[in-house]
């Protein structure tokens, strides 16, 4: 039987993950579209509404979850028929050359197999022939081994996304990305306006406020949003609208009770269109780490965010220069996934209204968002300013009145090492600074501007690692020539792992050698070059930081 023709310019993209994350495959969708690419997409069902803020989408597919499952409890066989007429619709009407899957759930690779339907060629996350999960590209594997390890996991998620889903990504500061959502419709414009119109007389703008986030314990109090939305109201005459989903409406009224000044309730009033445009009329969102907040980047809206728990803004932070992030100052922060709080929520009221009202009303009042009283400020939280680094990556930087912290060097560092090494792997190497002095730039920090404990941590970890992976490259050469050379092999590899794992600030490479080593498990020559190339890269980190020396 003939196979169909294929275009040579369609990607299917596979997205089904949250509101935030979807939005987040816009500058990906748009490199991708000025390639001569048609881009097709499937995504979760319940956020169909999110597709019309998507631009350069020729097509999409939402994934009837519910309803498969539901086939699943009465018929294995009617959900399995269903889900391959489902595959077999896109493939035919999308065509695509290449399947991009940016999920690494077992189900995202699954569907990312079927699509592709061995025509196809697959980027980021999908199953070798025996089943088991494979990464296709480095930064597939960087983004899988390091997602729960994000104390060193320094890139945001939208550049992630599009150095998995398009390794010719070009890296120009001069024209970098951008989160540029689709202006909303007349209609929901309108629908918003009307919202707008129960402002009181006096009002002189608005500022959004989202109150809600996906957990409890990552929400600022709603008291303290009112606190801050009665002093924009009686400083600059702001009314704050309220948003928020159905499922926030008790947070509404908790704003509404504790506030004194008017507000714009619209929680659980909107669809997501009309949630943009009453963005797109307010002069700033306040908001948790929300998908809100990735919409309001994505209107060019600056953003006043607060990090609480385990969200932190350098890897998921709104991807637009010019907003401020807030982090509580507290040496526990952010919390690591899947365990209690030993420190009973301390990072959830240690941001007062008060700093944050300051902070937002300098930046609606002078345009920045260096507030007098920043030094108070830094004793609760730490601020971050989002910006690009020379190469259009989104950072964000500290503004301190105060010295930095081991964290927050340590974060601008690992940009330097994970650079390096990743565009080693893929072939676009550029050289290690080779200025190790002190400079006005962050990125030049040495082990003497850390706590002593921090580099005698680090110092030993590297140190070790750097030896360990010394000791696996003679190993490697030794295969086949030495009976033992196979076992010492296998325990020195689980003990590099052992030593990247119980360091905290490199769990993020222990995560990626996991990842690397397994996929070069049967191929010696693949795991030698490995070892050869972690051995090199280390060794020159550690020494131009001076760690360990």
């Amino acid at each position: 039987m003939a196979q169909p023709m294929i275009s040579k310019s369609a990607a299917l993209l596979i997205n089904l993950t949250r509101f935030g994350d979807l939005l987040q495959s816009q500058p990906l969708i748009d490199e991708l579209h000025a390639q001569g690419k048609d881009v097709h997409l499937l995504h979760l069902e319940n956020f169909s509404g999110a597709l019309s803020l998507l631009r350069h989408v020729k097509h999409a597919w939402p994934l009837p979850g519910a309803r498969l499952m539901a086939d699943m409890d009465k018929d294995w066989r009617t959900a399995t028929a269903r889900l391959l007429n489902f595959a077999h619709d896109i493939r035919e009407t999308a065509r695509p050359n290449c399947v991009i899957n940016l999920t690494s759930t077992l189900p995202a690779r699954l569907l990312a197999g079927i699509l592709s339907d061995d025509i196809a060629a697959i980027r980021g996350f999908c199953l070798d022939r025996e089943g088991f999960g494979r990464n296709n590209g480095i930064w597939a594997s960087f983004l899988n081994g390091t997602t729960a390890n994000r104390l060193s996991a320094p890139f945001n998620l939208v550049d992630m996304f599009r150095m998995v889903g398009n390794p010719e990504s070009v890296n120009d500061a001069a024209h970098p990305p951008r989160l540029q959502l689709a202006t909303p419709s007349a209609i929901s414009t309108d629908r918003a306006q009307t919202y707008l119109a129960d402002a009181p007389s006096g009002t002189r703008g608005y500022v959004c406020m989202q109150l809600g986030a996906s957990e409890i314990r990552r929400q600022w109090p709603a008291r303290n949003f009112a606190s801050v939305g009665d002093r924009l109201w009686r400083e600059r005459q702001l009314c704050p609208v309220l948003l928020g989903s159905p499922a926030e409406t008790e947070l509404g009224r908790d704003y509404m009770e504790a506030a004194h000044g008017p507000c714009i309730n619209t929680i659980g009033k909107t669809d997501l269109e009309t949630l943009a445009a009453l963005v797109q009329r307010s002069r700033m969102l306040i908001t948790n780490d929300t998908g809100t907040m990735h919409l309001a980047a994505g209107m060019n809206v600056p953003c006043l965010a607060l990090f609480l728990a385990t969200a932190q803004p350098c890897d998921t932070g709104p991807y637009l220069p010019g907003c401020c992030c807030l982090e509580p100052a507290l040496p526990c922060h952010p919390c690591p996934y899947n365990k209690p709080c030993p420190n009973n929520l301390a990072c959830v009221t240690r941001i007062s209204p008060r700093s944050a009202g300051d902070l937002a009303l300098s930046r609606l009042h002078k345009g920045h968002w260096n507030a007098d009283t920043l030094s108070a400020i830094e004793r609760e939280a730490r601020i971050w300013i989002t910006d690009r680094d020379s190469q259009g990556f989104a950072i964000v930087r500290r503004l301190s009145a105060l010295p930095p912290d081991d964290r927050s060097l340590w974060l601008t560092q690992q940009r330097i090492f994970w650079r390096q090494l990743l565009d080693d792997m893929s072939g676009s190497l550029s050289p290690y600074p080779t200025d190790t002095g002190k400079t006005s730039t962050p990125q030049h920090t040495l082990a003497a501007d850390y706590s002593d404990t921090f580099v005698q941590r680090i110092g030993e970890a590297l140190s070790q690692a750097e030896s360990l992976l010394g000791m696996l490259s003679e190993q490697c050469h030794l295969i086949g020539r030495s009976a033992k050379a196979g076992q010492l092999l296998l325990r020195n590899c689980e003990r590099l792992q052992s030593v990247l794992d119980a360091c905290p600030e490199l769990r993020s490479l222990g995560g990626f050698w996991r990842e690397l080593r397994q996929e070069r498990g049967d191929r010696i020559d693949a795991l030698l070059d490995l070892t050869i190339l972690l051995h090199r890269h280390i060794s020159q980190w550690r020494h131009f930081f001076h760690f360990g020396m």
